[in-house]
């Protein structure tokens, strides 16, 4: 029991002096710091300065935590923007140019955004010298002169009478509006008869018209009365009017049907004119002859530019497109050629002798090549200027695009992001590579990926381009 009390006794003590050294700590502390306080309160007092360095250096300290806790937050999530100028990669080497554009070509230019996204590539446009292209051979056939089709037309007379004079010669060369002949028109004369009649008549229900106008005001007719004159007096202005038009169309201009007062005025010839500037190639009308409403007295036609019609084999549809450029040569002329281009293959394939029909447009300048002639075509083969030594171009097949019927390449230029729409005569294409006889220079840069973005881009700006021709995207 005692020795309960005395642990308890010295526990008491222990906890005493615990508690007294804790004191004596606190007071130490205590005391430290107000001395440190005064110390530093005299140091402030006598030298000011010193205490704005520290508001300053504290000040300083916080914005710059400020600004780099904002600029942290800002790039956070933000993704890092590619470098441009790199979605046009220039190809190596010296020969490389940028194009030129030329007078009527179409530019395209690209924003930098868009050019980035399509990521265009090109490639060089290299010479072939004196050779088709690699592994390209002659695709011949033969074929008949004809006269190109949208450019012939039929001369039709108006009326129908009696041709009095024709003038016009086989193989005359006649301008458009040119008169080719005179008819007796017998219709003429009573289309003029019932103009000057319903003209009579006009006059007779215009007066009867104003004195209707003024009878009703003093109450002599009735109403009604004037509106039957009014409405005969606008049927006999529907009747004139119709009438004039048909002499119009018979005719004679606005200035005669105008001049047009009395029967002795009226006259029953017609001038048959030409329609279009070219060459006559056919007549079927004689002085003294009947002629009917309708029929065709000439045709006419431009010879400037005929077509080649031929046939070619099945095995060769893959070597002959439209826009294929075609050497034309004849017997009837040695030693001479005439470059075309194809502008057109039939669709359907003869099933007797498993050809299509091609059409070949070519220019016949002095009107040498004559209708029905037979020539000789070569696709694919040397034009003059490739037999002559002279380099043709080859590009790459992902560089050709079609608008309607025309072939089109895009040529970049020395500006980033511009590019030049040039219209192509193509050859043999053999290996990936297709033969430009014209349109491409040599180290010029064709666009090989991203064409068809550019071509879209060109109709947007020049939509007169389509036509009705079906358009055959390429691949790239």
């Amino acid at each position: 029991m005692e020795n309960d009390k005395e642990m308890d006794q010295k526990e008491k003590n222990e906890r005493g002096i615990a508690r007294s050294d804790q004191v004596n700590e606190y007071d130490s502390q205590t005391g430290a710091e107000s001395r440190v306080r005064v110390r530093l309160n005299h140091v402030i007092k006598r030298r000011p300065w010193l205490t704005a360095i520290i508001v300053l250096l504290a000040i300083s300290a916080a914005a710059l935590t400020v600004m780099l806790s904002r600029g942290s937050s800002s790039q956070a999530g933000r993704a890092v923007p590619a470098p441009r100028g790199e979605s046009v990669p220039l190809p190596s080497g010296d020969s490389a140019g940028g194009a030129q554009p030329r007078p009527g070509e179409i530019t395209i230019s690209l924003t930098p955004d868009k050019l980035e996204n399509t990521q265009i590539k090109t490639d060089v446009a290299v010479a072939q010298t004196g050779a088709p292209a690699p592994g390209g051979g002659d695709t011949r056939t033969t074929g008949t002169v004809q006269s190109n089709a949208y450019k012939e037309v039929a001369v039709l007379p108006v009326a129908g009478g009696i041709a009095r004079e024709v003038r016009a010669q086989l193989g005359d060369k006649v301008k458009r509006g040119q008169s080719l002949a005179t008819i007796f028109s017998t219709e003429l004369a009573n289309a003029q008869g019932d103009y000057l009649k319903m003209a009579a008549e006009l006059e007779e229900h215009h007066k009867h018209h104003l004195r209707a106008t003024d009878l009703v005001e003093i109450g002599a007719i009735s109403r009604e009365e004037l509106e039957d004159a009014t409405s005969k007096y606008k049927s006999a202005q529907a009747n004139v009017s119709s009438a004039r038009q048909r002499l119009i169309l018979l005719g004679m201009s606005t200035g005669e049907v105008e001049a047009l007062r009395t029967a002795d005025q009226v006259k029953s010839l017609i001038s048959v004119p030409a329609p279009a500037s070219g060459t006559v190639i056919s007549r079927t009308a004689n002085p003294g002859e009947v002629i009917a409403t309708g029929k065709e007295l000439f045709r006419v036609a431009d010879l400037s530019n005929v077509w080649i019609i031929g046939q070619v084999y099945e095995n060769d549809f893959a070597k002959v497109h439209v826009g294929t450029s075609a050497v034309i040569t004849t017997s009837a002329y040695p030693g001479r050629s005439f470059t075309g281009r194809v502008s057109y293959i039939d669709p359907r394939v003869d099933p007797q002798t498993r050809t299509a029909q091609v059409r070949i447009e070519v220019a016949n300048h002095g009107e040498v090549l004559r209708i029905g002639m037979f020539v000789d075509v070569s696709f694919g083969g040397l034009t003059p200027t490739a037999a002559s030594g002279q380099p043709v171009v080859l590009v790459p097949r992902a560089a050709m695009q079609s608008i309607g019927t025309k072939q089109v390449v895009y040529v970049a230029t020395d500006q980033s992001g511009t590019f030049v729409q040039r219209d192509v005569i193509v050859g043999p294409e053999t290996n990936g590579f297709v033969t430009i006889y014209s349109g491409v220079s040599t180290g010029e840069r064709v666009v090989t990926e991203g064409s068809f973005l550019l071509r879209a881009e060109s109709l947007k700006l020049n939509p007169a381009q389509s036509t009705s021709s079906t358009i055959h995207p390429r691949n790239n």
